[in-house]
């Protein structure tokens, strides 16, 4: 194999090299999806509680 020196019987090993690579996080973005859901959430619930106000009236009661 080339690149290799050969190592004799009583020759210890070559140490094995672990490098670690650190990721830095990129800064906090992207959360802006949640304060949009939450609003569209909160929308639908005051609409559904709407109907839900006008279906259990009669008309009179309008």
């Amino acid at each position: 194999m080339a690149g290799k020196t050969p190592r004799g019987k009583n020759d210890p090993p070559p140490p094995i090299i672990v490098k670690k690579v650190t990721v830095v996080a990129g800064g906090h973005h992207g959360g802006a999806w949640k304060v949009a859901s939450a609003d569209f959430v909160t929308a639908m619930m005051a609409f559904f509680l709407l109907l839900c106000l006008l279906g259990a009236t009669t008309e009179n009661q309008r």
